[in-house]
């Protein structure tokens, strides 16, 4: 049962400082913090079909993109599957989540991988981030804080970054403005994991992917929501690959 807000706002402060191991899946034996154990986070079950997706598509030695990393999920299994020789760039730009997402990091003592307090989008500038009931939730155009907004490709271009070899984006609703902030840059061997928030993102997506002569697939999931029509449910996953690249899932 999720406690009121008015209580977690008091709680939270001191729980998500105490460590807890992850007890299952791809992260187990990593530590994740109290206050967000639940929701799948502790026993391993959080996202588990994305999961397996980014693990099977991520190769030792590879450039990792968390795009909308929230607390390190993703970037502590990616972190761990790349190795030694491979780096993750964890992109978020809230305060409180890269606040946690630099704790997982630290706990775990992940070396390499950088957070990078920013949002991916389709310009250069601050925008507003925030909204949802959680932190899960939170999206550019909405909420009280102010964020800086970089393409992928101004990245690239500074060399702040290196060029990714696998790229997640979950960043709830503006997914086809980092595809249209990166995609012109990305190698053609890239290989993109992305959550879809609406129908309109997808179209979105799906056009800018094969535009750049990325192939496109859709998961079971996000074929489900195409065919029902009706209310969009959640975040279900399309999956890219560039024009020279391998889809191990075929």
């Amino acid at each position: 049962m999720r406690l009121p807000r008015l209580v977690r706002r008091l709680i939270d402060p001191v729980t998500e400082r105490i460590p807890v191991p992850v007890v299952g899946g791809l992260n187990r034996g990593r530590f994740w913090n109290l206050a967000s154990a639940g929701s799948g986070y502790a026993t391993g079950r959080r996202a588990g079909p994305q999961m397996a997706l980014l693990h099977d598509l991520t190769g030792r030695g590879e450039v990792f993109w968390d795009v909308g990393a929230h607390h390190g999920y993703v970037t502590l299994m990616a972190a761990a599957r790349v190795g030694p020789e491979g780096h993750v760039e964890a992109f978020e730009p809230g305060l409180r989540n890269m606040r946690l997402l630099r704790r997982h990091l630290r706990w775990n003592r992940v070396a390499n991988a950088t957070v990078r307090p920013l949002a991916l989008g389709a310009f250069e500038g601050e925008a507003d981030f925030g909204g949802g009931d959680t932190s899960k939730m939170h999206a550019l155009g909405g909420g009280s804080e102010r964020v800086t907004v970089r393409t992928g490709r101004s990245l690239i271009e500074a060399g702040t970054v290196a060029p990714p070899d696998v790229v997640k984006i979950d960043v709830e609703g503006t997914e086809a403005d980092v595809l249209e902030g990166l995609l012109d840059l990305a190698p053609p061997t890239a290989r993109f994991v992305v959550a879809i928030h609406s129908r309109r993102s997808d179209r979105a997506c799906v056009a800018l992917l094969r535009e750049h002569g990325f192939s496109v697939r859709a998961t079971p999931e996000l074929e489900r929501a195409r065919r029902d029509g009706g209310a969009w449910p959640g975040d279900p996953d399309l999956v890219a690959v560039g024009p020279e690249g391998t889809d191990p899932r075929g």
